[in-house]
């Protein structure tokens, strides 16, 4: 089961809607946790650790490979098993803190992001919306070709000076998904791999926009 920490939504009686975070390679759940207090108070907050680490310590959900010519490349397979993870644990979640079921979200950074983008398109019946910073969609991962995904709701957003992800490979995925899902929003800002203040006020306007009534 993987570790994390979670923060308990406001609403005691009432299923609660939630967000799951899904930190970056390198880093640890209590990253994105400090996101924690700012996200809508009613949401149960559930922040992931990743079951890897790395050699430079903290975690990753799958390894990053590089080699003589310091080009790198992923590895497909730990991602999947990373991917399966995520999923096998959520009716623990669900049954345990109370979740609504229709109403799970997704914030993910860098590494996070791309596992983001993968349960939010392949598993629409557990995960409602997500949110994807400094991040692309690897096809690889997926089930099907990314033309034949429909009715996607995401905020997906990139540095335009980010040499950790390069911002092309961010760009030209989510473009291409976004030409079939027009909920599907990219944000540029010109920042490196991080998440600016800027980007993370939009990101809070549009988790307001796009709450279920």
């Amino acid at each position: 089961m993987l570790t994390y920490r979670i923060k308990k939504s406001t609403q005691n009686e009432n299923l609660s809607p939630s967000i799951f975070l899904i930190h970056g390679y390198g880093s640890n759940m209590d990253d994105l946790f400090s996101f924690a207090n700012y996200l809508p108070e009613e949401y149960t907050i559930i922040s992931l650790q990743a079951p890897l680490e790395t050699p430079f310590g903290g975690g990753a959900w799958y390894s990053i490979n590089f080699d003589d010519n310091l080009g790198k490349w992923s590895d497909n397979e730990e991602a999947k098993t990373s991917l399966q993870k995520i999923s096998d644990q959520m009716d623990y979640f669900i049954s345990t803190y109370k979740l609504d079921p229709s109403d799970i979200s997704l914030m993910g950074f860098s590494q996070g992001a791309i596992l983001s983008w993968s349960l939010l398109l392949d598993q629409p019946d557990i995960f409602r919306r997500a949110v994807c910073m400094s991040g692309y969609i690897n096809q690889e991962l997926l089930e099907k070709p990314l033309e034949e995904y429909r009715d996607v709701l995401a905020y997906g957003s990139h540095g335009s000076q980010d040499f950790t992800v390069p911002y092309d490979w961010a760009k030209s995925s989510i473009e291409s998904l976004r030409l079939n899902n027009p909920a599907v929003i990219f944000n540029t800002f010109p920042d490196g791999h991080n998440v600016s203040q800027e980007n993370f006020e939009a990101i809070l306007k549009w988790i307001s926009a796009t709450n279920l009534e």
